[in-house]
């Protein structure tokens, strides 16, 4: 350790007195004395006692105060905010130093005030006692030489502004924990690999341990283990004090933790356990909701952990103290844009874990690890844009277009008077009672949930409006359960990966403990974590077969019978109850119920259609009827009757192909040994209830060049390697049954028709994520809103005609955002855009007389998070340049037409026949650059 960070760390543990931060700041940190600068008093509220703000230091006009918080736990964000509220009108940039009662905890706030005039806040924890070095290195960069000060002692603010970023920067923090991780996860696969010979286990097992390791670290933050927020460093260091047996830390301690204390097993009789040990298990919360229950990878080999690799976490890492995860902070509240804690939290751990999906057994990170499966992490500035973007329209679709503009202001208020205002609009126009209805009904879908980004952005937004929308109508709930409520009621994600659903599961979970606050019996009165097996599902969302027949979506409108309806509401009843931890509820028992379910559904569907195949041949066969009577005109149209009967037989044609293929599912069903994921059956209750389809589909999709896509399930290595002939037909299969799996639920504009092998295809050299749009869409219903965030690639080139013509004939283009600024993927050479697109019906041609917009952005997306922008954008009805943006505003028949019209022209110039089938979105996207 350096000599400024032994400094650094002996100011802070000698106390954190003023004192003491004076030193630190003044001393230590080569800061200014605070020269000028009154103490400030502050009030939470009329009735408390003030809370005095004291200065302790200040450089180039940049305040440093001390606020003694009247309690022994720090402020929460919401009182954080008040506190910066009252400082603004005197220091709209300041610096403060929170410090608990006892002066036990501390936690440092930057209030930065951005471009857009919004004003947010980073803060850095920290704790007396505690060995997290991260702290101590990022309060470091705060440090200035001499020459820094320069003759007057006063650094250009530029500099000073600079030091704060460096020490602020979350990203620095990310990057240092990731690095630190591939080690330590490296090690612990590689120790796994060498018992088993097993590798996809090494690396599943791995994740999980790490995972039941780092939420102990996140939830002893809310002292629910002992009432200590350091009890894992505290029960290893009893484990080696009472000499215990060697290496039986992982079977007689920690297992004891996972799979008794929590599960409210512990029984206390364990001698071997030191008082205050066994009082925290007897106390631990009944956490259930799978992360530590016994599950397959836990039964598949015998685990024997050496107490030298539990040293590596809690002792000595890479040559130096403490372990790793002792040398970081641990927070359970995810960042927002505005407001920003520099440590870990679960969303760095999304980022970890997207990154390592391709460790090998041998501890080796591939180059492209995170490429090849084409995941790329995205921003919580765009997620949070994203699922506020699309929750306005999907309102809007509700309330009515006219109501937009009191949305936005709603939807994106982030500041206390912001929402204060927007709240009051509302209820001048007595919105509350309707727009309550329908924040509590909507239903969300990530299709490609990766760790969970998407669910956990929507989770906060719904939160924060359900949350006003209490307040407005008088009802009490707490965050717990309002939190509880819309995960098991509206949130639903997909991935084929099942580490990236286990992480979701873990942000989810977290997300309901960093709101709640209760009393030691009431941890142990139920499951405090609810069972997500129903919420979160693993699985191929782009194709489903069973026995080699095509289970997509199986969108036959037709109405159910009222028994079949009973049993639907039922079933979504005891799937809640299971969510909620109801004993005696089995998930294998919930899985064999959806599959009885699915196949009656079918069947019922199969003899409706059989009534109206032969409703149809009546007509069909019926006599012609007899010609005109004496006296009267012949008829005018005499080729009616014939077209009418084309109508009719390519309408029987149409049902019976649909008959063969519910025929041919539900035998495959009646065959299947093991039915994999099937959305119609996962989520019957969505699919066949009275919304026929999710309201909002948003999320960030796999980005794989068609070259590398293969089935995500199966490993090259297992079919002789990637260059193998064996390897390359699962990979030409797979592309047919992702082209059949569109066409399919598109059935018109491909063409399509169940049986035949000839039908419209998409462009061979398309990329997963255009797969991922056109099924992503079918997943809608009718009022539903659709949002991702995708390459660009689709826009101009020759692949993406396909999807352009199908948007633009078939849907509504309302929003094409894009940014020339900032990269929203910093570690990809990826260029994005973000799409609004609303629900397709490739039965008619309605998209062609919608208007579609086109936004560049100058600006980073978190300087234009805000209302105005988006009802100015919405107002535009041509094209428009503003310092912050430009808009093109077309009309999507023209889009198309011209399209058409330059790719005949190419193919004149060129020689070409080749049919042209698609416009040039780039024609609007790349002018309006200009």
């Amino acid at each position: 350790m350096s000599s400024l960070l032994q400094r650094i760390e002996k100011s802070l543990q000698g106390g954190l007195s003023p004192a003491q931060l004076k030193q630190l700041f003044c001393e230590v940190l080569n800061w200014g004395h605070p020269q000028g600068l009154r103490s400030i008093e502050y009030r939470k509220a009329s009735d408390a006692p003030p809370l005095t703000l004291q200065p302790v230091a200040e450089l180039s006009g940049l305040p440093v105060y001390l606020v003694v918080w009247p309690s022994d736990r720090l402020p929460g964000l919401t009182a954080r905010r008040a506190v910066q509220r009252a400082l603004k009108p005197l220091h709209a940039e300041h610096l403060l130093c929170y410090v608990t009662q006892e002066a036990r905890q501390a936690a440092f706030t930057w209030a930065r005030q951005r471009s857009d005039g919004k004003t947010e806040l980073r803060t850095l924890p920290y704790e007396v006692g505690s060995p997290a070095r991260t702290t101590l290195e990022r309060l470091a960069e705060l440090a200035f030489s001499l020459d820094e000060l320069g003759p007057t002692g006063q650094p250009p603010l530029p500099t000073l502004t600079e030091k704060l970023q460096r020490a602020f920067d979350v990203e620095a923090v990310t990057k240092e924990f990731f690095e630190s991780y591939k080690k330590v996860f490296a090690d612990l696969q590689q120790r796994l690999y060498k018992t088993s010979q097993d590798q996809v286990w090494a690396h599943d097992y791995a994740l999980q341990l790490l995972n039941r390791l780092m939420f102990l670290y996140f939830i002893q933050r809310k002292r629910w283990l002992g009432g200590n927020p350091r009890f894992i460093a505290d029960f290893w260091r009893a484990y080696k004090e009472t000499r215990q047996p060697v290496d039986t830390f992982f079977d007689r301690w920690l297992s004891v933790l996972f799979f008794e204390a929590f599960n409210n097993k512990f029984h206390g009789g364990y001698r071997h356990f030191p008082d205050e040990i066994r009082s925290a298990f007897q106390l631990a919360p009944y956490l259930n909701g799978g992360l530590f229950a016994r599950n397959s990878l836990d039964e598949a080999y015998s685990v024997k952990l050496p107490d030298e690799f539990f040293a590596t976490l809690f002792d000595t890492f890479d040559g130096s103290r403490p372990g790793f995860l002792e040398r970081y902070n641990f927070t359970i509240a995810e960042s927002t844009p505005l407001d920003i804690e520099v440590a870990v939290d679960p969303e760095m751990i999304g980022k970890v874990y997207e990154s390592l999906v391709n460790l090998t057994s041998e501890g080796l990170v591939e180059e492209d690890q995170r490429g090849s499966a084409g995941i790329f992490y995205t921003s919580r500035v765009e997620i949070d844009l994203m699922c506020r973007l699309a929750l306005v329209d999907a309102l809007a679709h509700r309330l009515g277009a006219d109501k937009k503009p009191l949305l936005y202001d709603a939807v994106f208020a982030y500041e206390p008077a912001e929402k204060d205002a927007a709240d009051a609009a509302l209820a001048a126009h007595n919105l509350w009672p309707e727009l309550d209805r329908h924040l509590r009904d909507l239903t969300v879908c990530d299709p490609a949930c990766g760790s969970g980004s998407f669910l956990v952005g929507m989770l906060l937004v719904l939160d924060d409006l359900q949350a006003r929308a209490n307040a407005q109508l008088g009802r009490e709930e707490t965050p717990y359960e309002r939190r509880r409520r819309i995960i098991g009621e509206q949130l639903y994600g997909v991935d084929v990966m099942d580490w990236a659903v286990h992480v979701a599961e873990l942000r989810l979970w977290l997300q309901l403990v960093v709101e709640t606050e209760l009393q030691p019996a009431e941890l142990k009165f139920r499951p405090l974590l609810p069972n997500l097996s129903f919420k979160v599902r693993c699985g191929d969302s782009l194709v489903q077969q069973i026995g080699g027949i095509d289970f997509g979506l199986h969108r036959t409108p037709l109405d159910l019978p009222p028994p079949l309806k009973g049993r639907l509401t039922q079933l979504k009843g005891k799937k809640l109850r299971f969510y909620q931890g109801e004993p005696g509820l089995r998930e294998t028992d919930i899985k064999k119920e959806e599959l009885d379910l699915f196949r009656d559904i079918l069947a019922h569907k199969q003899h409706a259609l059989k009534n109206q195949i032969a409703a149809i041949t009546r007509q069909i066969e019926a006599p012609a009827e007899p010609g005109t009577l004496p006296g009267l005109e012949a008829p005018t149209d005499r080729a009616a009757p014939q077209r009418r009967l084309q109508q009719l037989r390519a309408q029987r044609e149409e049902k019976e192909a649909e008959l063969a293929r519910l025929t041919a599912a539900r035998e495959a069903l009646l065959r299947a040994q093991q039915v994999p994921f099937v959305w119609d059956i996962a989520f019957v209750e969505i699919f066949e209830g009275d919304k026929r389809g999710f309201d909002l589909v948003i999320g960030n999709p796999p980005y794989v060049r068609q070259e590398r896509i293969a089935p995500p399930r199966l490993h090259p290595q297992d079919f002789g390697g990637e260059d193998s002939e064996a390897w390359k037909e699962q990979k030409k299969a797979y592309k047919a049954q992702l082209q059949r799996s569109v066409a399919a639920a598109w059935p018109r504009f491909f063409q399509y028709r169940p049986g035949r092998a000839a039908f419209r295809k998409l462009d061979g050299k398309s990329d997963l994520y255009v797969y991922f749009y056109l099924y992503g869409l079918a997943l809608l219903n009718p009022q539903g809103s659709f949002c991702f965030i995708t390459s660009n690639s689709w826009l101009d080139v020759g692949y993406g005609a396909d999807l352009q013509e199908f948007l633009l004939k078939h849907s509504h283009v309302k929003f094409i955002l894009d940014n020339e600024r900032k990269r929203s993927f910093a570690q990809a050479d990826v260029n994005t855009i973000i799409a609004l697109l609303a629900p397709p019906d490739d039965r008619r041609e309605s998209g062609l007389d919608k208007t579609a917009r086109f936004v560049m952005f100058k600006v980073p997306f978190e300087d234009v998070l805000s209302a105005e922008t988006f009802k100015a954008l919405e107002a535009a009805t041509e094209r428009q340049r503003t310092g912050r943006w430009r808009i093109c505003v077309e009309s999507q028949r023209a889009l198309f037409e011209e399209g058409l019209a330059r790719e005949e022209g190419e193919e004149e110039t060129t020689s070409k026949s080749k049919q042209s089938r698609g416009p040039l979105i780039k024609t609007a996207r790349y002018e309006a650059n200009k």
